[in-house]
């Protein structure tokens, strides 16, 4: 049963009138260490598969490198659980990240950085009830991993209708990152793509989807006041409480059009 993302341990299940001895499965969990231009950058508590991916995501999800331009070379050393990034970034960036970065709120915690700014208006923007209903449907049908072990959080990407992506990790935001930077590796855009995910919306998760270009964010859990406040700020589109036949639109009322 023992396999890269999941190890079988011994338990004592206690229940009202028993206690028993059992195998369970549980996640694997390792860091992902990322180096800058050869300096440790920061450590990432994640389920170790599309660690290349994660890495990816999150420095473009947190603004250290905004164009694929300033990436010189990438050396992934899987064995060791790092990756190292050359680019040509002003230390600025990085000094920045490092003094105003902010604590989140996620299962494997590390940090966000802070946004600022706001637009003047949402982006045209149309999408059908029934492809949420379905989508959210289809999306939490293929996560086998949650379905074993009940430790994982999902997302995905959904792209001209359909779920391109699905990735899962022990972090709702490095979810996030790996389904972006799956996206991000191959130079591709996100201006025209729905992030879904498992995973309570949270203000580090709606900074993300900012910074990544998401219009929509369609989540089955719920959504905090600060994630709200900034997704009517920078006209970000966030549904939240996506289930069976109902979801719950928070922002953008009379600027998107459901039908």
């Amino acid at each position: 049963m023992d396999d890269d993302l999941k190890r079988l341990i011994e338990i004592k299940r206690f229940t009202n009138d028993n206690e028993e001895f059992l195998s369970d499965v549980v996640v694997r969990e390792i860091t992902l260490e990322i180096y800058i231009n050869n300096t440790r950058f920061i450590g990432l508590s994640t389920l170790p598969e599309y660690l290349h991916e994660l890495a990816y995501g999150f420095l473009f999800s947190e603004g250290i490198i905004r164009s694929h331009h300033e990436i010189i070379s990438v050396d992934f050393k899987k064995d060791e659980h790092s990756i190292y990034f050359n680019c040509d970034i002003p230390n600025q960036r990085i000094n920045s990240f490092m003094l105003s970065r902010e604590k989140n709120s996620g299962c494997a915690a590390a940090f966000s950085n802070s946004i600022s700014g706001g637009k003047s208006d949402f982006p045209q923007y149309k999408i059908e009830k029934d492809l949420i209903f379905s989508a959210m449907i289809d999306f939490q049908k293929k996560s086998d991993l949650f379905q074993q072990t009940g430790g994982v959080h999902s997302a995905a990407i959904l792209q001209d209708n359909q779920i391109k992506c699905v990735r899962n990790d022990i972090g709702r935001h490095n979810a996030v990152d790996k389904v972006a930077g799956s996206f991000l590796q191959q130079k591709k855009t996100l201006n025209d793509c729905v992030l879904l995910s498992t995973g309570r919306v949270s203000s580090e998760i709606v900074k993300k989807a900012i910074r990544l270009g998401f219009p929509l964010i369609v989540s089955h859990s719920a959504a905090t006041s600060e994630a709200i406040r900034l997704a009517w700020e920078h006209k970000l589109y966030l549904i939240a409480f996506a289930r069976g036949k109902r979801f719950n639109l928070y922002t953008g009322f009379n600027q998107i059009k459901i039908i």
